[in-house]
């Protein structure tokens, strides 16, 4: 993805198509495809990336699924304006369907347990990948560390994120440079900054059910509505392993707990 700009000084996005990537040209033509759909004005400068998954769950009909919200795929403008990029794997819901089933596509560390183990996309699929977006930004760390402290293990923020919050050590999830130090006008009440940390762990529950709407998740960052008590978080059965380069990585929980009977974490 390049930036550009055209001859009356609109600044676009370019995508460069590799000739015989066949399936990189499918993708960029479902992406024209779902976004040519779009009539929302502020499609592309959408003032952040929650009411802009709150557009295309609820604004357009048929919803739309992202499919890969992710840090890399939100850009932001001149004002600091946050922008959903990258429709390439974009899915169209059906009417009368609680769900899709799909082949599995995204970036390991950003995907829902159960369009992982089932296949089965909603909007709260989205809402999971929004909620390890913001645990990034406010822990400053990556969603999937494949080389942490040189464990075969990889490192997995929503793991991490919840053995503190479960603890009661919530503040050493944060990165420090959000807080400031305290008189300046970068400085942000810890307060705050803790909840935003918490609509991230309630985003990315294991447990579809328990995550919130991202509308609802837009007021709590907002302070609108509270965050709710934050329900228990059951450990899935068969936690993934994945092969990189060569070598296979296994992600284990950071907490241990009850195990997830098999489709709980649909219910």
């Amino acid at each position: 993805m390049y930036k550009g700009t055209l001859s009356d000084g609109t600044m676009v996005a370019v995508k460069q198509l590799i000739e015989s990537n066949f399936q990189g040209n499918e993708e960029f033509c479902n992406e024209v495809k779902i976004i040519s759909k779009l009539k929302h004005r502020n499609l592309v400068p959408l003032r952040d990336v929650a009411k802009g998954l709150a557009y295309l769950h609820y604004g357009v009909k048929p919803s739309i699924y992202h499919r890969d919200i992710k840090a890399t795929n939100i850009l932001l403008d001149a004002d600091m304006r946050a922008r959903v990029a990258d429709f390439g794997l974009a899915k169209q819901s059906r009417e009368g369907q609680s769900h899709l089933t799909t082949r599995v596509a995204g970036t390991h560390g950003y995907l829902a347990p159960e369009y992982v183990f089932y296949g089965q996309l909603t909007e709260k699929s989205d809402v999971y990948s929004f909620g390890v977006v913001i645990l990034e930004i406010m822990c400053g760390k990556k969603a999937l560390d494949l080389s942490y402290n040189g464990s075969p293990r990889a490192f997995l923020i929503t793991d991490w994120a919840w053995s503190f919050m479960k603890a009661g050590k919530i503040e050493e999830d944060l990165d420090n440079s959000l807080l400031g130090d305290g008189n300046s006008a970068n400085s942000n009440p810890k307060a705050i900054v803790e909840r935003f940390v918490l609509v991230g762990i309630l985003c990315a529950h294991v447990m579809v059910a328990l995550r919130p709407t991202v509308l609802d998740a837009v007021k709590m960052l907002e302070g609108d509505i509270e965050v709710p008590i934050i329900p228990d978080r059951p450990m899935p059965l068969g936690y993934p392993s994945f092969s990189r380069d060569g070598n296979t990585f296994s992600i284990s929980p950071a907490v241990s707990g009850p195990k997830l009977n098999s489709g709980d974490m649909l219910r």
